[in-house]
């Protein structure tokens, strides 16, 4: 029998990707067709909130497009109206929620899991309403310097927005933790594809988005595979003798043995090479 690693460990990210780069735009406007167009031609993926309601194919784009648009990205709930929802009670709360996410699903063929708050407001009743709704995580309009893995998932705070400057712009809050080989850790943009639009400021789109592109050691991601990889690597079983790894999820998760990355894909028992 090999002698087994010395050490195993279980990178962050798959393939042993040192930065995870995830993005969020809310409201489902018709902007988004050409942010979806320039993310499928660099690279990126987004995850796009959207109100079902209001899904009419002028300001916002068609329910009958959503499907295709959207394919190889995320769609999310962010409520049927748009409302504020601490303003409303419990079984309100829980119509906007549970509406929107029945009626995307509906357009997308998969299960709805992720949210974004309308206006960012939330309270505990809210979250405590969430979590008997099925969704894995809502995002805030807050920031946080280390946003993931968050210590409450229906409260998840983002690294900026995509016009920040505080206290370096999105582009360059990038570059400098690409430079940095100790940094590890995921980079999580918010905004509205509208922005662009109302400001005549298309050209600062792909000032803002195109230098997150094309990184080998960078993970690009939509916001639910973020979750279910962190979900996946946590369920990984590492024998006592280090010698093999089971891995009971759906999705392949990487291991770091001995600085020898190893993929253990789902459902499979693997051996561990000996460094």
């Amino acid at each position: 029998m090999n002698p087994a690693p010395k050490r195993v460990e279980i990178p962050p990210f798959p393939g042993g990707k040192r930065i995870a780069v995830t993005t969020s735009f809310d409201d489902g406007v018709v902007e988004d067709r050409r942010v979806v167009a320039a993310f499928n031609e660099w690279g990126l993926k987004g995850t796009f909130n959207l109100n079902s309601g209001g899904l009419d194919g002028k300001g916002h784009i068609a329910a009958s497009e959503v499907s295709s648009l959207y394919r190889g990205h995320e769609v999310a709930v962010h409520t049927v109206t748009h409302p504020h929802l601490p303003k409303l009670d419990s079984t309100q709360i829980a119509r906007e929620v549970l509406d929107d996410r029945i009626a995307l699903e509906d357009l997308v063929g998969y299960p709805v899991r992720g949210m974004a708050y309308p206006f960012g407001t939330y309270n505990p009743m809210v979250i405590d309403c969430l979590r008997q709704l099925g969704i894995v995580y809502a995002r805030s309009t807050e920031n946080a310097g280390n946003c993931f893995p968050p210590t409450e998932p229906l409260a998840w705070k983002t690294t900026a927005h995509q016009y920040a400057r505080e206290p370096d712009t999105v582009p360059e809050r990038f570059a400098k933790l690409c430079e940095n080989p100790n940094y590890s850790g995921v980079f999580f943009i918010w905004g509205h594809t509208y922005e662009f639009d109302r400001k005549n400021d298309w050209p600062s789109f792909e000032r803002i988005y195109r230098p997150l592109a094309g990184k080998p050691d960078v993970w690009y991601c939509t916001n639910i595979e973020l979750f279910d990889y962190e979900a996946a690597r946590h369920r990984l079983v590492i024998a006592a003798n280090r010698a093999t790894a089971f891995n009971p999820s759906a999705l392949p998760v990487t291991l770091c043995a001995d600085g020898k990355l190893v993929v253990i894909p789902p459902g499979q028992t693997t051996p561990l090479p000996a460094a």
